[in-house]
Order: C-alpha cells, then structure tokens, then sequence
C-alpha cells in the first residue's frame, strides 16, 4: 500500500477519493437522516440512491441561487 501511494498517479487518485466522495455520505447521514435503504433489489435501491442524491443537488442548487 506504501509503495502505491508514493506513486504520484495513484496517490493523486486517493487523495481526490477523500475529499469528493466521502462528504456526499456524511451529508446523507447528518442532514437527510439517509442512514438505510427500505427497499430491497439492485435497481430499488439505485432508484432510492439516486433519489437521495437529487436531493442533495436540489439543495445545493437552491442555496447557490
């Protein structure tokens, strides 16, 4: 693992990965109280993330506007 990171490309890959991805979540978790999927099945569960997810966007949107 020391030897991937001290690679420039991959190191570069992992430090973006921390600080894009993992806010989403947090965000989900704290401010939506998005703790659990309710449905079961690969694409309810897409349709309930990508729900979630819009609704992140829709009020980073309305903040910004």
């Amino acid at each position: 693992v020391r030897a991937k990171l001290s690679d420039e490309k991959t190191g570069s890959i992992y430090r973006r990965r921390k600080t894009d991805v993992e806010p989403i979540f947090g965000f989900l978790k704290a401010n939506l109280r998005f703790t659990r999927f309710y449905v079961r099945g690969k694409s309810k569960v897409e349709n309930e993330m990508g729900h979630a997810l819009m609704a992140v966007n829709l009020r980073k949107y309305t903040a910004n506007n």
